[in-house]
């Protein structure tokens, strides 16, 4: 068995292990003990607390507080998983109790209004799961487009979380199937939500991200050029209270000149640069554990 296998089989097991507590325990004792767990795992495991510290040197100048701020990921990670265990437990009725503001939610209203359906932009920042359940609770039409993982069994494990909760799973692979079933729920006037900050298919586009030329995924961008559905940044973040904030942002504007080459370059800018708006802001809540800019930079 593969290292990485294996690495994914042990994230299942911790998976299934959070969320067999977290449905006996109350929400409010799990994530003090993901207090616990996050500054364990922050202590203990040196080559990724040296990844996100290397990540966010580019954001982070002074020592003292990239210090800070690494510590404070882990926790916020642990705090993520707490919630993500628990997606099938909630209900419309939890809503006002996890979620202490809705900023812009009018931009998804006003851009469903254009019957074109909408594409909601996120990152790997702060909730983006819980971010899918809060629409479906509000009463959206939801697709979520998805990377296959490694392990089948971690796989079909989030796409159950995602179904209990009426979220549409668009797994990506290399026919025209997932491209079909993406413009087709636009076209029913639903949202499509994706992930914009990594690329992981080997199709990516060059943009300038942090001071850095690295690939991002050119799908986001594509994706709004072939449909024509406007394209709205959404991030769900975790205030010090341990309730969300959501935040839309107005529909991106993008580039339509009729040169598609072009187009996709400077519209995948416009991604990005709103992308490490975002970041910028809560560096404690980007997860990504392994040195992004080494990975993903443009030769």
């Amino acid at each position: 068995m593969s290292n990485k296998r294996l690495l994914f089989r042990l994230g299942l097991f911790y998976l299934n292990l959070i969320g067999f507590f977290s449905h006996l325990l109350p929400r409010r004792f799990m994530l003090w003990l993901a207090i616990l767990v996050g500054s364990f795992y922050w202590a203990v495991m040196k080559r990724d607390r040296e990844m996100v510290n290397r990540n966010l040197s580019r954001i982070l100048e002074n020592p003292a507080d990239r210090r800070r701020t690494v510590r404070r990921t882990f926790i916020h990670y642990a705090k993520y998983l707490v919630d993500y265990t628990q997606m099938d437990l909630l209900r419309e009725k939890n809503f006002s109790s996890l979620v202490y503001e809705f900023q812009g939610k009018e931009h998804i209203d006003q851009s469903l209004a254009r019957g074109q359906g909408t594409i909601i932009l996120t990152a790997h920042l702060g909730n983006w799961e819980m971010g899918g359940v809060f629409l479906t609770l509000l009463g959206y039409d939801l697709n979520v487009i998805t990377a296959p993982d490694v392990a089948v069994r971690l796989h079909s494990y989030r796409t159950r979380l995602r179904q209990g909760q009426k979220i549409k799973v668009i797994t990506l692979n290399d026919t025209l199937s997932s491209s079909l079933a993406v413009l087709k729920a636009l076209k029913v006037n639903e949202l499509v939500a994706l992930l914009g900050d990594r690329e992981l298919l080997g199709k990516g586009i060059a943009v300038n991200f942090f001071g850095q030329r690295v690939y991002f995924p050119v799908g986001p961008a594509l994706l709004a050029h072939l449909s024509e559905a406007p394209l709205i940044p959404t991030f769900v973040l975790m205030g010090k209270d341990s309730k969300y904030l959501c935040l839309a942002e107005p529909p991106l504007p993008l580039q339509r000149t009729g040169n598609r080459d072009e187009d996709l370059a400077v519209n995948a800018q416009r991604i990005a640069d709103v992308m490490e708006k975002f970041i910028r802001s809560y560096p404690d809540q980007w997860f990504t554990f392994y040195d992004y800019f080494a990975r993903h930079r443009v030769p």
